[in-house]
């Protein structure tokens, strides 16, 4: 009776520890993988020289100025004037979204870093996801995110 009520008890804590954010990062609310500790960059430290940051999973935190309205699968954030798109490693409609509440908020993503060209076909097709109002650059940087933190306010 105790190893079984004891396994069933594993069972449950184990997925949801599994999933947590680090001790020493702010508090909020976490979508995605688990973090573990590393160094904070702004998103405008790695803007400033990128080919330092390429092909490392990093850390970073910057504003969120928009989230896909249809699936929650994309969403665009800004540091000093310095913006990205950030898509889950998982692809669209994979088990991961973005929140829709999360835009103006600050966030920590987790994943990593590279220069991305859009054609005119996914510029618009963001354009009408994002609701309006939201300006889409065709060559930027993109973060490949495996968990995101919305920082509390």
């Amino acid at each position: 009776m105790f190893r079984t009520t004891y396994s069933i008890l594993l069972a449950l804590i184990l997925p949801a520890a599994c999933t947590t954010v680090a001790a020493d990062l702010p508090p909020g609310e976490h979508v995605g993988e688990s973090i573990p500790s590393r160094p904070i960059h702004a998103f405008a430290e790695l803007d400033a020289s990128p080919t330092d940051f390429f092909e490392q999973t990093l850390l970073v935190q910057a504003r969120v100025t928009a989230v896909c309205q249809s699936m929650g699968c994309w969403m665009q954030v800004e540091d000093e004037g310095h913006t990205a798109m950030v898509r889950w490693e998982a692809g669209c409609g994979g088990k991961y979204a973005f929140p829709e509440e999360a835009v103006g908020r600050a966030v920590l993503i987790q994943g990593s870093f590279y220069p991305k060209v859009m054609s005119d076909a996914d510029v618009e097709h963001l354009q009408a996801e994002a609701g309006g109002g939201v300006k889409f650059e065709k060559e930027g940087y993109e973060f490949n995110a495996s968990a995101i933190v919305i920082l509390d306010r």
